[in-house]
């Protein structure tokens, strides 16, 4: 059988491109398919990172059929009428007081929001900019199950959750998380908990452009899937 295999960031850079296809046996597992990829392109080692099987996490014993796409995604670093679920590589400065508005009403007692920043210099060196990169399709669907996840947990209004792609340059805002709710402890504890949710599941990567170098920022996995 044959499946499309799509590689993401630094992955994507050490095996020097950005999908392939496998010729795989029948029942062939994530695992298997990664052997057979990591014996094809030697530099790559895909040990800590995520796959998804149509564009839904899988874990390493998951079956793969014929046509199946399969991408490999390194740690990272939708939605209803209450939910506004973005990614876009438009500034995000002029959108918080949009998403705030959006976020309240009469019956909310509460609005929280986070906005994630480009920080300069980071572990002592100057940062030019970033470049964020995400696996779009797959994103979109992610952030929609962390907002089911929040509203299974807590009591809430309206949750937005926008995060940048693209070049962001120092001071300038990557991601805001923007939750309603009728008293503050839940606003807090879902803000927070979508944050932690977006470092560990959501595809989207970053490289940091230094003074004299560039780095793929090493990120978490959810330990449910790591490979």
């Amino acid at each position: 059988m044959k499946v499309k295999v799509r590689l993401f960031a630094h992955y994507r850079e050490l095996a020097g491109l950005a999908t392939t296809s496998l010729e795989l046996p029948e029942n062939a597992s994530v695992a298997d398919a990664r052997r057979v990829l990591e014996e094809a392109f030697p530099k790559l080692d895909l040990a800590g990172g995520m796959a998804a099987v149509n564009e839904e996490l899988a874990r390493a014993d998951t079956r793969l059929h014929d046509g199946d796409e399969l991408a490999f995604l390194p740690p990272v670093s939708g939605g209803g009428t209450d939910e506004l679920l973005e990614l876009t590589e438009e500034p995000l400065e002029d959108r918080l007081a949009e998403l705030v508005h959006w976020a309240t009403d009469p019956a909310y007692g509460a609005v929280v929001v986070f906005a994630g920043t480009t920080r300069s210099p980071n572990k002592g060196r100057e940062v030019r900019y970033l470049e964020y990169e995400a696996y779009s399709p797959m994103a979109v669907k992610v952030l929609g199950r962390i907002a089911t996840e929040l509203r299974q947990r807590w009591e809430l209004g309206r949750i937005a959750i926008v995060h940048r792609l693209g070049r962001v340059h120092p001071a300038e805002t990557s991601l805001l998380i923007v939750v309603s709710s009728a008293h503050r402890p839940e606003a807090f504890a879902a803000s927070r908990q979508a944050l932690e949710r977006i470092k560990k599941t959501l595809p989207v990567w970053k490289k940091e452009f230094l003074n004299g170098g560039e780095v793929w920022v090493a990120g978490a996995v959810d330990e449910e899937y790591r490979l």
